[in-house]
C-alpha cells in the first residue's frame, strides 16, 4: 500500500472484503527530512480504494509487491521499485497478485525537494513518471537509509548520516527518472576556481567542527549553496561526499588522539563525534585496517623500538 494517504475505513467495504491501510512507523525526523516505514498486510481479498497523496511522496519498496495505478496506468511494484506521487495526485493501490508489502517513505520539505528536482532539470512536473523499475543503487541506498534511520532513534549523532543517505537517495531517483524518461540532465563540468574555493572552505569547516552532528544543509549554507548543488560540487572536487569526508576527518582525529593521549577508546569515540562505540570501532577498522585498540598498541610498540635503537 502506498505511503502517505489517510486509510479508508473498513466498514465501507462489502461483505467478505476489507479496505485496509498500512501501519506507519516513524524512523527519523530531521528538520527538513522525515523517514517512515509503511507495512501493509492487504491481499487479493482486500478491496482497493481511491486515495490521494497529501504531499509529494517518494517511497522505495523493500519487500512484497503491489500494483500502483496513477496517471491512467497501472505499475507493478516489487522490491527495489520506486513509487512517486505529487501532492493531491489521485491513485489506487491493489494486491491482487500477493499479500502485503513494506515500503520506506521519504518526505522532504518543499524547498529541498524542489532543489533536487531542479538539479536534474526535470521539465514540466515534479516527477516525470509515477514509478521507477528496480535499480541496485537506489535499493542499496534505501536499505542503508532504513538502517541509519532506525539507529538514529537511539543515537542522535547519526542524523548527518541519515541526511546524507536521504539526499543521495533523492538525487539517485531524480537521476534515474531523467534516464528512463529521456529528460535532459545537467552535464557534469570541470569545477571552476570558485567551485574549488567553496569546496575547500566547506572541507575546512567540516574538519574544524567534525565532532559536531553537522547536517549537510548547514555546511551548504556556510558556502552559500543549495544542498544538492553543494553535494554535486563537493564530490566533483574531492571525489567523496561531504559525509564521507566528515567520517574520514573523525577517524583521522581519533587516530591522532589514540597515539597522543591515554583517553579510553569509548570516551574517545564520543569525543570525536561518534555516538556509538560499535559504529566507531567498525568504521575505524574499515578505514585504517586495525581496531582502535590494536592501532594504539601496534604504533606504540613501534615507537618504543625506535627509541631503543
Amino acid at each position: 500500500m502506498a505511503p502517505g494517504p489517510t486509510p479508508a475505513r473498513a466498514e465501507h467495504a462489502p461483505a467478505g472484503r476489507r479496505e485496509i491501510g498500512p501501519q506507519v512507523a516513524l524512523l527519523a525526523a530531521l528538520p527538513d527530512i522525515t523517514v517512515t516505514r509503511h507495512l501493509c498486510h492487504a491481499g487479493p481479498r482486500d478491496r482497493p480504494f481511491p486515495e490521494q497523496h497529501r504531499q509529494a511522496s517518494l517511497a522505495v519498496v523493500l519487500g512484497g509487491s503491489f500494483c500502483y495505478r496513477c496517471r491512467d496506468r497501472t505499475h507493478a511494484l516489487v522490491a527495489g521499485s520506486v513509487l512517486l506521487g505529487e501532492a493531491e495526485e489521485a491513485f489506487v493501490c491493489s494486491h491482487e497478485h500477493g499479500v502485503g508489502d513494506v515500503c520506506l517513505s521519504l518526505a522532504l520539505a518543499e524547498p529541498l525537494l524542489a532543489a533536487a528536482a531542479s538539479s536534474e532539470a526535470a521539465p514540466g512536473r515534479l516527477f516525470a513518471a509515477p514509478a521507477l523499475a528496480p535499480r541496485p543503487r537506489i535499493s542499496a541506498l534505501a536499505r542503508a537509509l532504513a538502517g541509519a534511520a532506525e539507529s538514529h532513534a537511539a543515537d542522535a549523532t547519526r542524523a548527518p548520516e541519515v541526511e546524507a543517505l536521504a539526499l543521495a537517495l533523492v538525487a539517485a531517483v531524480f537521476g534515474e527518472l531523467a534516464l528512463q524518461t529521456g529528460s535532459p540532465r545537467r552535464a557534469d563540468r570541470t569545477p571552476s576556481a570558485s567551485d574549488r574555493g567553496r569546496a575547500i572552505a566547506a572541507a575546512q569547516f567540516l574538519t574544524a567542527r567534525s565532532a559536531e552532528p553537522l547536517l549537510l544543509k548547514d555546511v551548504a549554507a556556510h558556502v552559500g549553496l543549495s544542498p544538492f548543488h553543494f553535494l554535486r560540487l563537493f564530490r566533483a572536487v574531492f571525489g567523496v561526499t561531504p559525509h564521507q569526508y566528515l567520517v574520514h576527518a573523525r577517524v583521522e582525529q581519533a587516530a591522532a588522539r589514540l597515539l597522543e593521549t591515554e583517553v579510553p577508546v569509548t570516551e574517545l569515540a564520543f569525543a570525536v563525534g561518534f555516538g556509538d562505540l560499535s559504529n566507531f570501532v567498525r568504521t575505524f577498522h574499515r578505514l585504517v585496517g586495525l581496531s582502535p585498540g590494536r592501532y594504539r598498541q601496534h604504533h606504540r610498540i613501534r615507537k618504543i623500538r625506535q627509541v631503543r635503537r
